[in-house]
Parts: C-alpha cells; structure tokens; sequence
C-alpha cells in the first residue's frame, strides 16, 4: 500500500508477514498504522513486480533500471476510517 505523509510525501506500507491486507477501494480515506518506519532500498526486480501489480506497460517496466531509496513501513495493524 502506498500512503501520502503528513508533510505530503508518499510511503510504501507492507504488512508484517503478508497476515492481512486492505480493501483496494480504500484509496483517500485516512487510515491509521502501527509498526516500524525505516529507510529502504527497493531492488530493480521489485519495482518491476510492482509495476507489473500496477498494469504498467512493458515499455515503462523497461525503464525502471535503479533501485529506489525511500523511507518505508511494516505494518502490524492498520485501522481505514470511512
């Protein structure tokens, strides 16, 4: 899951041992998570995966050719106000 920060920046949220999920429909609401930030590098091979999950087309999957640093987070539980 992708989430915006309070200072407008956006994060990739993973969940602690892939145990739960979000509903796909959940994009805008507020949602509150607890866990563990950290800073992250995401490989080439990932940003693929997810861009593949995300239905790009090949031509942009092709493009993505460094890996991302980014701040990250794993999640334990996550709470998605309506």
């Amino acid at each position: 899951m992708m989430m915006e920060t309070a200072d407008g920046n956006t994060m990739r949220v993973r969940f602690k041992d892939y145990d739960f999920f979000v509903p796909k429909d959940c994009a805008g609401k507020t949602a509150v998570i607890q866990g563990i930030a950290f800073n992250d590098v995401t490989s080439v091979a990932e940003l693929r995966h997810y861009a593949e999950d995300a239905k790009k087309s090949k031509e942009e999957i092709e493009k993505i050719t460094e890996p991302e640093k980014s701040p990250a987070f794993e999640a334990e539980g996550v709470i998605i106000y309506e």
